[in-house]
């Protein structure tokens, strides 16, 4: 993600102040971790999800047009692997052709890019967005364009998803029919988070770089949040991540939905759930796994 100037003042001094409040009120914040940590979660029942009202799946990919089609990234403290927007664009590629996806690419700073006429070509739609907010300025775009649709599934998703290309999509839905108390599908996690204070705090949240969830869900979580896409026109990365994408994954969970999460590194579907049963490994899991960023098949 690339972030510009133009409110970037305002949320860096919004980000600092959290963290004065968290520093005056640290005690607290680490004994209610502590206990967090020692309970065992006992909740409702889970709200389940509308059903879809169609077959088809819109696809939302977000790009910052200071990118290459192609490119490597690296992953603070794990592995670097390839991605770029060129391989999404062929990862929809057949979906597309068969009407099963609907492919839109938000792109902020559009001048910067030097292959228009590629993403045109690959896409169904190209919108031009602003840059504060990031990601979640072309996420916010793309879903205006389908909040008053039929109920579908939707994917959020930028061009930092792995270059490795399976095929994974009816493997996604066919898990959330199954389970529709999942309200988000992801494909990487961290279990806190790392924009804190609170050094050891239990904070399981998807990474936003891929999510499958519906249209409804999402209607649900702009609802909760005042009427505005989380991370909108957020310009400081630090607290982009905490309002944007772990407010996305919280706002989830306070509705009463369920978010999962499909192993990167084999493929098997995790629930979350709370501390004391959380047996997967913990922490950003992209440091741990040979291809970060990979959207791995539902095992079979």
């Amino acid at each position: 993600m690339k972030s510009n100037n133009g409110s970037s003042r305002k949320h860096t001094i919004v980000f600092y102040a959290l963290l004065v409040s968290e520093l005056l009120r640290l005690p607290y914040l680490w004994g209610r971790e502590a206990l967090n940590k020692r309970s065992i979660r006992t909740e409702p029942p889970p709200l389940r999800r509308k059903p879809v009202e169609t077959d088809r799946v819109y696809v939302g990919i977000h790009e910052w047009g200071g990118y290459p089609m192609r490119r490597e990234k690296t992953i603070k403290n794990g592995a670097t692997f390839v991605c770029g927007l060129e391989y999404q664009l062929e990862r929809f590629a057949r979906y597309r052709d068969a009407g099963r996806v609907e492919l839109t690419v938000t792109l902020s700073d559009p001048d910067k890019h030097t292959d228009i006429g590629k993403i045109r070509s690959g896409a169904d739609h190209l919108i031009a967005t602003p840059n504060a907010g990031m990601d979640f300025s072309g996420y916010e775009a793309f879903y205006k364009t389908v909040e008053n649709c039929p109920n579908a599934y939707v994917i959020l998703s930028n061009s930092s998803v792995n270059a490795a290309q399976d095929d994974f999509l009816e493997g996604y839905i066919g898990y959330m029919e199954q389970h529709p108390e999942v309200g988000m599908l992801g494909i990487s996690y961290c279990t806190k988070m790392i924009q804190s204070l609170v050094r050891n705090n239990f904070t399981p949240h998807l990474q936003s770089f891929f999510i499958l969830t519906t249209i409804d869900v999402l209607r649900q979580i702009v609802a909760k949040n005042k009427g505005q896409f989380p991370g909108t026109g957020i310009g400081h990365k630090l607290l982009l991540i905490r309002r944007g994408e772990i407010g996305l994954s919280q706002l989830a969970l306070q509705i009463g939905y369920r978010l999962a999460v499909v192993r990167p590194e084999n493929g098997q579907p995790f629930v979350f759930t709370d501390y004391r049963h959380w047996h997967i490994p913990r922490g950003d899991i992209r440091q741990y796994v040979a291809q970060p960023n990979k959207i791995t098949p539902v095992a079979r």
